[in-house]
């Protein structure tokens, strides 16, 4: 069908467009124009209840990356697939690529290699973690503390 003279025709999709776009303008200039407005719809005007939460003790001592990771290689199988580790203690983390049987040791003590992110950027060890007293312990790379 023709186009009546000095009509212009649009499709469905192309008015949606339009519409879309509309409306996510006004949205942004709402936002600029009064954040009071947009702030006010999401207020709650009831006072809020809180509860008192028991001071943490100032003794704990923080979680070393080589404690996490010592334990992560112990609870994983030789040569399972790349396993992440976090510690919260210190904001490191990393993924131990390789887990492997400790060479020439009885004791089941495991080969393995981790990475280590930290503030100080990234790091790569192979190191040796053993079953130590119900735990695990890693011998002792001096970059992971």
């Amino acid at each position: 069908m023709a186009p009546a003279s000095g009509h212009n025709t649009m499709s469905y999709a192309a008015f949606e467009r339009l519409v879309c776009h509309f409306m996510l303008l006004k949205l942004i200039v709402i936002s600029l124009v009064s954040p009071a407005l947009v702030l006010t719809a999401c207020s709650h005007p009831e006072p809020l209840e809180t509860s008192t939460v028991a001071p943490v003790a100032a003794t704990t001592v923080p979680i070393t990356d080589q404690t996490v990771i010592a334990e992560t290689v112990g609870r994983a199988t030789v040569g399972s697939d790349p396993l992440a580790w976090a510690n919260p203690s210190t904001g490191s983390a990393g993924v131990i690529e390789q887990i492997g049987p400790g060479t020439n040791d009885p004791s089941g003590c495991r080969d393995f290699v981790t990475s280590k992110q930290s503030l100080e950027g990234v790091t790569r060890f192979n190191d040796v973690a053993c079953p130590a007293d119900g735990s695990w312990k890693i011998n002792g790379s001096p970059g992971l503390h």
